[in-house]
């Protein structure tokens, strides 16, 4: 009789149980997935099992095209999404990734954090709960040949990202003919030689097993790309108040702390990626000054078309009062 009532508890408290299924592309033992992980069990933990993660990683749902597609069709209830589904879900978050917008990683947190609100409205008001943005990092050029400037990348077979616009316009603008492929197709496109010029951080080359084809790596940062954690309004809403919260608060510490630990992992990939036969090329002056030319040239053709012009004025304008701060700090020291 113990037996079967201890079974029929068990069943109901599976019954009752909140299941929110979670995909994304980065695969399984990624700082990515580990913090997936984590926020799964401390959700389990702080709401007696009333809430818990389901984790789908390595794409095995699909690109995020499709992750978005079962989203919204409820086979999912949110991403951990790195690649185009950030803002193919709200676009403005481009205007975060503008090649050579950021110095440094004090900048980004800054910036992060001043405009939280303004993009956790902006996912909410396109049907998603922005639970904490994910560090993909700094992006380097990875390439079969040496590329030292403008000049080395056209007649290249160069990869671009498919569905993303800042790309787009700056190859068109330096004359490259770009390849559009979705990440999990990069690797196949360089083992068959489809492309020879790839871009992403160092640790995601490493995870992506990108940097086993590839001979050299621009040490210049060309632009900050990140990720986000993102739940769909409809089954955040199912949750009871108190849920919401720890739902809210656990995704958050995580995903601050998967972005510090990301930094860390980018530093180690470069010594791994040198020590393996990558060779990293240094840019001239000039040559780093040309590619900033050519993005400021693009920004007309982006600033209110594929990000809204609110977004980047709001981005500026944090920089501008963060970098007078630490301007007027070393001025006073």
């Amino acid at each position: 009789m113990f037996t079967i009532v201890l079974i029929s508890v068990l069943i109901c408290l599976n019954t009752d149980a909140q299941i929110i299924k979670i995909a994304t592309l980065a695969p399984e033992g990624s700082g990515w997935v580990r913090a997936l992980r984590n926020i799964d069990r401390d959700v389990r933990k702080q709401t007696n099992k009333e809430v818990r993660l389901k984790i789908y990683p390595g794409g095995v749902q699909g690109d995020e095209d499709v992750m978005i597609r079962k989203i919204r069709v409820g086979q999912l209830q949110g991403g951990g999404f790195g690649g185009t589904g950030v803002s193919d879900i709200f676009p403005d978050v481009l205007a975060l990734e503008m090649p050579f917008l950021f110095n440094n990683y004090e900048e980004i947190e800054y910036v992060l954090r001043e405009t939280y609100e303004f993009y956790k409205n902006g996912y909410e008001k396109n049907g998603y709960v922005l639970l904490g943005w994910s560090d993909v990092g700094f992006v380097h050029l990875f390439s079969q040949n040496p590329i030292a400037g403008i000049d080395d990348i056209r007649g290249r077979k160069v990869w671009r990202l498919k569905g993303e616009p800042i790309t787009e316009v700056l190859f068109r603008k330096v004359g490259v003919t770009s390849v559009p492929l979705t990440i999990p197709d990069v690797l196949m496109g360089l083992q068959t030689d489809l492309v020879e010029v790839v871009y992403t951080s160092p640790s995601a080359a490493i995870v992506l097993q990108w940097f086993t084809r590839v001979s050299h790596y621009t040490m210049l940062p060309i632009n900050y790309v990140l990720g986000a954690l993102l739940v769909k309004r409809t089954a955040f809403e199912q949750l009871s108040t108190e849920n919401k919260e720890i739902l809210i608060n656990v995704s958050e510490h995580h995903m601050s702390a998967q972005r510090l630990k990301s930094r860390s992992d980018n530093e180690e990939a470069l010594e791994i990626i040198s020590e393996h036969g990558v060779s990293p090329v240094e840019l001239p002056e000039p040559e780093i000054s040309a590619f900033k030319q050519l993005v400021a040239e693009s920004l007309p053709d982006l600033k209110g078309q594929a990000f809204s012009d609110e977004s980047y004025d709001r981005i500026q304008t944090h920089l501008h009062n963060f970098r007078r701060t630490v301007q007027s700090k070393s001025v006073s020291e």
